[in-house]
C-alpha cells in the first residue's frame, strides 16, 4: 500500500493541473461528502468515524513535517491529546487520479486546537489522497501546510 500511495503522490505531482481531470459531479459530491465527515469527527473527537474513513496505511503529515499512523492519530483523539475547538474545510478541489480508482483532494481549512496554554487558531492547504476500496473510500494520505501571513522585515521586505 505504501507504493500504491507513493504512486498517487507521484502521479498528482507529475501531472500538469490541466491535465488531472476534474471530478464528474457524483464522486466530487461523494468526496466533499466525506471531507465534511472527517471534518466534523475531528471537530467532535470521534475516532470511530476517523477509524472508518482512514486506510490501515494511513499517513499523516503534520505542518512541521512530523508523520503519523493512523493508530497514532487515534490514539491521541481517544487519549484526548489531540482536541479541536472547530474544524472547518474552506475550499475543496476533487482531482481524478488513474482510472476513477483514487482521487487527490486539496484546498484549505481553519482550525482551533486546545492546547495547554490555551487555544490555538491555524490555517493551511491540505492535500488529501483517497482511494476506492471494496468498503467505500478510505482517506490513505494526508498532509498540510501553514498558510503564514507576510511579514515585514526591518526595512519593509515582505518576508
Amino acid at each position: 500500500m505504501k507504493l500504491l500511495q507513493s504512486l498517487l503522490l507521484a502521479a498528482a505531482i507529475a501531472l500538469p493541473a490541466a491535465a488531472t481531470p476534474l471530478a464528474p459531479p457524483q464522486l466530487r459530491a461523494t468526496l466533499v461528502s466525506l471531507e465534511r465527515d472527517r471534518a466534523e469527527a475531528i471537530a467532535k473527537g470521534d475516532a470511530e468515524t476517523l477509524r472508518r474513513l482512514m486506510d490501515r496505511s494511513y499517513l499523516h503529515v503534520e505542518s512541521r513535517g512530523r508523520v503519523r499512523s493512523k493508530a497514532e492519530i487515534l490514539t491521541l483523539l481517544n487519549r484526548q491529546e489531540m482536541q479541536f475547538r472547530a474544524y472547518e474545510i474552506e475550499s475543496a478541489e476533487v482531482q481524478v487520479l488513474g482510472r476513477g480508482d483514487a482521487a487527490l483532494v486539496t484546498g484549505v481549512f481553519q482550525s482551533v486546537m486546545q492546547s495547554a496554554s490555551g487555544p490555538r487558531p491555524f490555517r493551511g492547504r491540505y492535500a488529501r489522497v483517497w482511494v476506492r476500496q471494496p468498503d467505500g473510500w478510505k482517506n490513505t494520505y494526508h498532509q498540510v501546510t501553514a498558510i503564514q501571513p507576510p511579514t515585514l522585515t526591518s526595512d519593509n521586505r515582505l518576508r
